[in-house]
């Protein structure tokens, strides 16, 4: 009966897909249920659905002058650009904050899919279930459930790595070119390209002898099999293309060196109030929030130090990448969205090369006893652990979905100063991260800062911490005048978090409050 059944999946399999039917099914009905309530996880996702108004509209924003005390607001580059177009139909068919959280089902849907497609293509052991385990890892699972572009850049990176090592030169370049506008993390494309490159040329290398001291001069001479520069410089190719046949050439080059050096890697959380995101990821809490994922990581260096002479490139290049993005995820948060899928590849990759091996030796046991040993012990670790932890790491995803904010959220304090003040009031708003609720239900008015601190810190310093001192309420003397004139705001937005600054405003003759309700409060700065 078993064999019967097996037999029956493997011809539905074949002629249907029926298992990539699967799979997709059990993605889309779990980021389904994740996105089912009412909320948006972040605030950067009504700038999302903003800006594919924007678009929806026949609107390509060059400048970006809601954000008044940035760079932005005279020099925009939409680094998101082929996201925001690929959005567009969902928000003109839908209510657009409904669309984007639709979107976002199908997106990180079709990202399982395609993971799995490659552990398929290149005939993995078990594909389907770590396809479940990638769907199993709470960090991950919320990260995916937000409305970002990680998911489209992941799946266009995972092509481009099918294109590479097929060495289907065309697919590579188109690829590469879409990467760039669609994701500002694109120079990970050029990375992996890279690391995949350099692996395929050391292992043609140290493999041809199996003496050492050949072996090492062999590597440092320069004969044998020349370096191969073609995967490179196709993948560079569409990436220079996609940077220079660009809405926003040249700006976009000075903006990608304030966006991927100065905020991604360089980062100044230790210096000015960025984005939760930014900040480490404590190693231990990791360990706890994501135990499947570091249990396939501690397989995957295990195999590959005990198996490292027969490991394939494709084991090493997603090794690298593993233990890259571990480093990166505890330096910021963010980089789970790329950790997790990187650790389960390699970890998938690491066991099938062992098990195809262990399969041509017909169990040659002696050898590898040990191993299969500590193999067993820990498939069961990873079984209960699966079985105890995944049940509650939904429900945690779920949770942090459901804490998100309304989707009306400052909905009517924006529609009041939209119906109550000039076109191109400059507000004076509280925080940054204010910024996309107001500029989503408001762009009649002007603001201040938003989308990262950064922007603000880097146009003008002193200006920054003069902001940062009046929003927490340090600032008591001259309100009014360094508001007003420095600032050129003639209404004050207060969310509920500020209520230091609140309180100063509301006990100043020079603010009147024109409105307030459980959400916010808007003062008016009396002439």
């Amino acid at each position: 009966m078993i064999r019967e059944f097996d037999s029956l999946i493997k011809r539905l399999n074949k002629r249907y897909f029926f298992d990539y039917f699967v799979v997709f099914l059990i993605a889309f009905s779990l980021f389904a249920w994740l996105n089912s309530s009412a909320t948006l996880p972040e605030p950067d996702s009504f700038y999302h659905a903003k800006i594919s108004i924007f678009l929806s509209k026949g609107i390509v924003l060059d400048s970006l002058p809601w954000l008044q005390q940035t760079d932005l607001a005279t020099n925009f580059v939409d680094h998101h650009f082929l996201y925001h177009l690929l959005l567009v139909p969902f928000i003109t068919l839908f209510n657009p904050l409904v669309g984007v959280k639709l979107a976002t089902v199908i997106f990180s849907s079709l990202l399982i899919i395609t993971v799995y497609w490659l552990f398929k293509k290149f005939e993995i052991k078990y594909s389907f279930y770590f396809a479940l385990a990638l769907m199993a890892i709470y960090p991950w699972l919320f990260r995916m459930s937000i409305v970002k572009a990680s998911a489209v850049f992941l799946i266009l990176l995972f092509l481009a790595f099918y294109y590479l090592a097929h060495q289907k030169w065309l697919s590579l370049f188109i690829a590469s070119f879409l990467s760039v506008w669609l994701y500002g993390g694109w120079p990970l494309l050029l990375a992996l390209v890279i690391i995949y490159t350099f692996f395929n040329w050391l292992l043609e290398r140290i493999r041809q002898e199996d003496s050492i001291w050949y072996k090492i001069k062999y590597v440092l001479s320069f004969k044998g099999k020349t370096f191969s520069w073609k995967g490179l410089i196709v993948a560079a190719s569409g990436l220079l293309t996609g940077l220079i046949l660009n809405p926003y050439f040249p700006q976009n080059l000075n903006f990608y060196w304030q966006q991927i050096v100065k905020i991604a890697l360089v980062n100044y959380q230790y210096l000015i109030g960025v984005g939760g995101e930014w900040y480490p990821y404590d190693f231990i809490k990791l360990v706890t929030d994501a135990p499947l994922a570091m249990a396939l990581l501690l397989i995957g260096v295990l195999v590959a130090t005990l198996t490292y002479r027969k490991l394939s490139i494709y084991s090493w290049t997603w090794g690298s990448l593993t233990l890259i993005f571990l480093l990166m995820t505890l330096k910021s948060m963010r980089y789970i969205d790329f950790f997790v899928p990187f650790v389960v590849i390699f970890a998938a990759f690491c066991l099938s090369d062992y098990l195809k091996k262990l399969s041509r030796l017909h169990l040659k046991i002696m050898f590898n006893f040990a191993l299969q040993g500590v193999f067993i012990i820990l498939s069961f670790v990873l079984l209960a652990g699966f079985i105890l932890n995944v049940p509650k790491d939904m429900i945690k995803a779920k949770a942090g979905m459901d804490k998100g904010f309304a989707l009306d959220y400052f909905k009517e304090a924006a529609l009041w100063l939209k119906d109550n003040t000039a076109k191109g009031e400059i507000v004076f708003h509280a925080d940054w991260d204010d910024f996309p609720f107001l500029f989503y239900y408001n762009s009649h008015n002007l603001y201040l800062t938003g989308l990262d601190p950064t922007f603000m810190y880097e146009h003008n310093q002193p200006k920054y911490w003069e902001y940062v001192k009046i929003t927490k309420g340090e600032q008591k003397q001259n309100l009014k005048e360094v508001i007003k004139e420095s600032f050129g705001a003639s209404y004050v937005f207060v969310d509920r978090d500020h209520y230091q600054f609140d309180r100063l405003l509301k006990n100043s003759v020079d603010f009147m409050r024109v409105y307030q309700d459980n959400e916010a409060s808007i003062y008016q700065v009396i002439d």
